[in-house]
């Protein structure tokens, strides 16, 4: 006990007593780390993202960019988007179009923070 007091007088590092995420996408969600090697811009804006469930039929949901970069963006979505499942991607705001790969799908709250890698550039769309 002794040594930690003295040692709490020469280090300012707190000590956390909250669990450690289990894996990436969950320290990712909860802004604890971030290992990408590519920038991302914070966005507030609106991006339609489509996608086939897995009967087959065709989604469609509205969503908000919560960040991006040259090859993945953050989004937060009303509907479940299956891990590995192909999306496209259309947003009037940023006018841009493009097809991604769902990297993660976290719950937060009500709504779903999705991970998009993008395949290939993003398109202008006017």
């Amino acid at each position: 006990m002794q040594l930690q007091s003295l040692l709490s007088r020469f280090t300012t590092d707190t000590i956390s007593t909250s669990p450690a995420p289990r894996n990436r996408a969950q320290a990712a969600s909860a802004g604890l780390v971030d290992e990408r090697r590519y920038i991302r811009s914070p966005i507030n804006a609106r991006i339609d993202v489509c996608w086939q469930d897995a009967p087959g039929s065709q989604k469609q949901t509205p969503s908000r960019g919560v960040n991006i970069s040259s090859v993945g963006a953050s989004v937060i979505s009303p509907h479940r988007i299956a891990v590995g499942s192909a999306v496209y991607l259309r947003s009037k705001d940023l006018q841009l179009m493009g097809n991604a790969t769902v990297r993660h799908c976290t719950e937060r709250k009500s709504k779903f923070l999705i991970g998009l890698e993008f395949r290939g550039s993003l398109l202008r769309s006017f």
